[in-house]
């Protein structure tokens, strides 16, 4: 038996530490929010992003070759309620504390998924295997690719 007399012993100071390493995010620091997809081996629009700013959202659908159209981009606002919304999520994805790479982005063509959070010069991406995000992320992933839909018609 342990007993605790008011001294951290280095068993409990590794454990205090885990925990003050987990950076959250506050959702009134966040300038940007940003998603994307991409896949390297196809022809046309294979380079999909998004970006929320403000109540501002832009999306970005490139092409891979240099034969293929032009660079696409169309955008809509917000409602501000609806920014909060995405804002919330980002805050309770813990995107801070995750790595940058997960799996095997875009291997074997598998195609490849991003999610990033710009707070004020700090910016956290993490790119993971598409349609394989990491649990912590599920919430706001699945809000983006719904946001990300609504602009299939951008020509």
């Amino acid at each position: 038996m342990t007993k605790i007399t008011g001294i951290i012993t280095p068993k409990y100071s590794a454990l205090i530490l885990s925990f003050s390493s987990c950076e959250k995010i506050n959702t009134r620091s966040i300038d940007t929010i940003g998603y994307g997809s991409s896949f390297g081996m196809c022809v046309g629009y294979c380079n999909h992003s998004l970006s929320i700013s403000e109540n501002k959202v832009t999306f970005v659908k490139k092409a891979n070759s240099q034969t293929s159209p032009d660079t696409k981009t169309c955008s809509s606002t917000l409602a501000a309620d609806e920014a909060k919304v995405f804002k919330d999520l980002m805050e309770d994805s813990k995107i801070a504390a995750l790595p940058k790479t997960i799996g095997c982005p875009d291997c074997a063509d598998g195609g490849a998924e991003w999610v990033s959070v710009t707070t004020g010069s700090k910016e956290y991406k993490v790119v993971f295997e598409y349609g394989k995000e990491p649990k912590e992320l599920k919430a706001i992933v699945k809000k983006l690719r719904a946001l990300s839909e609504t602009f299939n018609n951008c020509n």
